[in-house]
């Protein structure tokens, strides 16, 4: 295992086993002073499972919604903006959690699912269990009048649609990981 520290951005580092690879997410789960972990290995497909082997892994979906006015769907939930998604139910399609998940959390119906985006992944903890969460997102569209209900249950306090003009106050308070959403549409 070889590292190298770059004040700006992070850590980078590179591991040859997976208990090196387990040694280094230890390391920086305990450490306040790095902020970012840059890992590689022999192989993205070998690096990707060797990581995931370390979590309790949880499969998601979600959407960017994008309704006849050209505005984006958000929510907001825990302090931050985002965009719906949720966890699959046992045997569920990716796509139909995606939609399921959408209406749920937003109150809205009749959504028409689009191409897949991408998949993106966050870690967070509940208790002593570390979850790594792969969320698949889709693009759908929404032609309807429905009010925005958000999801209480599920802390969600606010669901509002957002023209690319005022999506600056999403992009001041949101996740990396619906940054790269965004970009991957060329949203942003």
């Amino acid at each position: 295992m070889e590292a190298h520290f770059n004040n700006n951005i992070g850590l980078f580092t590179r591991y040859n086993t997976p208990h090196e690879l387990s040694k280094i997410i230890e390391f920086f789960k305990t450490t306040t002073q790095v902020q970012n972990v840059f890992i590689s290995g022999s192989d993205l497909k070998t690096t990707l499972s060797d990581f995931k082997g370390l979590f309790h892994l949880i499969e998601a979906s979600g959407g960017l919604v994008q309704n006849s006015k050209g505005e984006y769907l958000f929510i907001y939930r825990y302090g931050k903006w985002d965009l719906p998604k949720g966890k699959l139910e046992p045997d569920e399609k990716i796509e139909n959690a995606a939609t399921r998940e959408v209406s749920e959390e937003t109150g809205i119906s009749n959504l028409q699912l689009g191409e897949k985006i991408t998949s993106t992944f966050h870690t967070y903890k509940i208790g002593t269990v570390t979850i790594l969460k792969e969320t698949h997102w889709y693009r759908m569209l929404y032609d309807g009048t429905e009010k925005l209900v958000p999801q209480q249950a599920e802390d969600i306090s606010i669901a509002k649609w957002v023209s690319k003009n005022e999506l600056e106050e999403i992009l001041n308070n949101t996740y990396d990981t619906i940054r790269e959403v965004l970009s991957k549409t060329g949203v942003i």
